[in-house]
């Protein structure tokens, strides 16, 4: 069995725990942009468990089924030129996807959807995930018809570049007769549990509030904001920025609080480090003495390589190039703080005084919209759970002249009803509409499909089935609802199942996907937004031509070979029988490369033949049993649950179990699944649906959220860390 050695075991991932993980011994060091950790040892038998019993230990969980993924994926840090490191990243997704931890369910996007925002009309980068940027955003009274949306998107694709396509839209919308709001109208589900951005990305609409020294315009450029313009060193190690002058800090009134200067993104650097924010992934192991500072090798922040030379200028060195450093300048972790603000709110500094501090009365940053300071487009003048949020555009904000949306107005909607969204919509409320079954059907009878309704374009977001190997909650830890009801033997039986590739890959291959999609999106879109791998095939495409090692035999991949390509040719050449890349169409979408029975029925039958030698017998009589957790008070998600189940047990014979598990409200829901501190507080054998989406242009933004010691929108979900 593979074993992570001591010093290699740096984690990417810094748990959301108060007080940083400096008890971590063992943690693992990648370097994000080339160099890396050590390597791995051996490679460990696929569906084999330690010593023929159940796994208990977390990393033995881990190497067991992520073994081969960790053992590819180090080796693609030590590639020379980029193009190799993506081709690398390849074999190693391919080594994921073998291993049945997780499958493959669907993106955003591919689905019938109206809308009041033209294509694209607003931020866009294929890494900016959902981030609305509302300030950018341009917004008609009336909802623009299918015609004229198709219009719009051949108007992008031809103009975007040039930097007149908003302009080109808006000049076409008005020759049509569109007339245009400053207002935005929409709705909310929840409130997140933290206005303090930097810390947790909870309830993340930062750029509403805090703006970037960069940021993506509608045509996909990066164009100055905070910043005026930046250099980058000969040796590639330094990137300096200018700031702005004359940009103010104030609170939710608007009334000044400070200047902002340099040294506002030292402090919000630190504080991400400090609060152990997920966001500061992105810069462990690129970020000149970054580490040293998360690990506890030295508490002075200032070793870290960020910099503020005076005022206005802002300066990062790296530990080494990173062709991608500028693809994550719109991230979270390269946001300011004002740092006197923040000291004002009883803030402090320093990763043991910050975990001390957080449980303090003193401490005010973040309780609420009236505790931070806001140098954005936005204020947030008021909060009303489960009822209203407002925004009003901040005559500060220093381009608040090309704000285009004045105010944002939030209703709230748990989607319990969905024709109250569809009426809504209709009537004025919501920018855009996905339309679901139920809304397709109101849309047809009322004659509206025909008219408003176009096919929304895949995005980069994956949402993945999880397989929950080593589960230790059988009630929500939050809540104590979604209570399990299988017996001890049904739990041990399952967790000893699911520790098993051949049953992991019989669940993957048994889920019709296709109709499990078809019960929110309808039968004509089914397949759209089905997506076969983790990374989009078509994230990156080689630079130049690359020789690599496919088990054993050279193989060299042109330049211009899509990604997908390559994690096709690993799997292939593996052995296995799935499909994640269509040559045709240049995609890892569309298809389902994964729903089928006779695969599935195989590869039962081998797990059940282990499961044999480890003393658990398996039979119509004696199912293996495994909880769903599902939002029973939303009829697509019921029925979504219902078409799992029965696909699943149907292929499997009557051998596998599925219980659906309710979940009342969206609270109990999200407390089964997300809103978890650790591996151990999961409280399903199947799901974890949640959606990962891009930071930046590079496959790394997806994989390393499956490195050991993960930062829990991933790995953690194997019940593990």
């Amino acid at each position: 069995m593979n074993t992570l050695k001591g010093e290699e075991m740096m984690t990417e991932r810094i748990k959301k725990a108060l007080a940083l993980a400096l008890c971590l011994v063992m943690v693992l060091s990648l370097a994000a942009c080339g160099g890396g950790g050590g390597e791995a040892t051996t490679t460990p038998t696929p569906g084999a468990s330690a010593e023929g019993g159940i796994l208990t230990d977390d990393e033995a969980i881990y190497m067991n089924s992520m073994g081969d993924f960790y053992e590819a994926y180090m080796a693609a840090f030590e590639a020379e030129t980029l193009s190799e490191r993506w081709a690398l990243m390849a074999i190693a997704e391919a080594k994921f996807l073998e291993s049945g931890v997780a499958t493959p369910m669907y993106t955003a996007g591919g689905c019938y959807a109206m809308s009041r925002v033209p294509f694209r009309a607003g931020g866009y980068a294929a890494w900016l995930g959902d981030r609305v940027y509302y300030d950018q955003m341009v917004l008609t009274n009336e909802i623009i018809g299918t015609e004229d949306y198709e219009h719009l998107v051949d108007m992008w694709y031809e103009l975007a570049g040039t930097g007149t396509y908003t302009q080109s839209a808006v000049d076409y919308l008005t020759e049509q007769g569109y007339t245009f709001t400053d207002t935005a109208v929409t709705t909310f589900d929840r409130v997140g549990t933290t206005w303090d951005f930097l810390s947790d990305g909870d309830f993340h609409d930062d750029a509403s509030f805090i703006d970037y020294l960069y940021q993506y315009n509608s045509e996909g450029e990066l164009v100055p904001h905070l910043a005026t313009g930046y250099t980058v060193s000969d040796d590639g190690l330094t990137y300096t920025f200018t700031i702005r002058e004359g940009v103010t800090w104030v609170d939710s009134q608007g009334r000044q609080v400070a200047e902002l200067t340099a040294d506002d993104w030292v402090a919000g650097l630190q504080h991400v480090a400090d609060a152990g924010s997920s966001s500061i992934y992105n810069l462990v192991g690129v970020l000149e003495g970054l580490d040293s500072y998360l690990y506890g090798e030295t508490t002075d922040f200032s070793t870290v390589g960020i910099k503020a030379v005076d005022d206005h200028t802002l300066q990062y060195t790296l530990t080494e190039e990173c062709p991608y450093f500028m693809t994550m300048i719109a991230d979270t972790c390269f946001i300011p703080m004002s740092r006197s603000y923040y000291l004002s709110q009883g803030g402090v500094f320093g990763i043991d005084a910050y975990g001390e501090a957080i449980a303090s009365s003193s401490y005010l940053y973040g309780t609420d919209q009236d505790h931070i300071a806001y140098c954005g487009p936005y204020l947030c003048t008021n909060v009303t759970d489960k009822n209203s949020i407002n925004y009003i555009a901040n005559d500060s904000y220093w381009n608040a002249e090309n704000v285009q949306i004045k105010a944002v107005n939030f209703i709230y909607d748990d989607g319990s009803d969905v024709t109250r969204e569809y009426n809504d919509f209709m009537n004025g409320t919501g920018t855009t509409l996905v339309l679901d079954t139920a809304q397709l059907e109101m849309a047809k009878k009322d004659g509206n499909f025909e008219q408003y309704a176009h096919i929304s374009p895949n995005v980069t977001n994956i949402f993945l089935m999880w397989f929950n190997e080593n589960r230790q909650t059988y009630a929500n830890v939050a809540d104590g609802a979604c209570a399990s009801a299988k017996t001890d033997e049904q739990k041990e039986v399952s967790r000893a199942a699911l520790q098993n590739q051949h049953f992991r890959l019989a669940l993957a291959y048994s889920i019709d996907r296709a109709s499990y999609i078809s019960q929110s999106l309808g039968e004509d879109l089914k397949y759209v937004c089905l997506r076969n791998s983790y990374v989009p095939g078509n994230f990156v495409t080689l630079e130049e031509d690359v020789t690599v090692d496919i088990n054993g035999t050279s193989q060299t991949f042109e330049a211009g070979t899509f990604y997908g390509e390559i994690v096709q040719a690993q799997i292939d050449a593996d052995g296995y029988p799935f499909q994640v890349w269509d040559e045709e169409s240049h995609s890892s979408d569309g298809f389902d490369g994964w729903y089928n029975v006779e695969n599935a029925v195989a590869e039962l039958q081998l797990a059940i033949e282990e499961l044999a030698a480890m003393g658990y017998e398996v039979s119509e009589d004696n199912p293996i049993v495994l909880d769903y957790p599902y939002s029973a008070y939303n009829e697509i998600a019921s029925n979504q649950a219902v078409v799992l189940k029965t696909s699943i047990e149907n292929a499997l014979n009557g051998l596998v179990e599925v219980a659906l598990v309710e979940c009342q409200d969206p609270t109990e829901n999200l407390n089964a699944w997300f809103n978890t501190n650790s591996g151990a507080e999961y409280n399903y054998d199947l799901g974890g649906l949640g959606g990962i989406g891009a930071d930046f242009g590079d496959p790394e933004t997806y994989l390393d959220g499956l490195l050991p010691y993960g930062d829990g929108f991933a790995i953690q979900k194997m019940g593990i860390w």
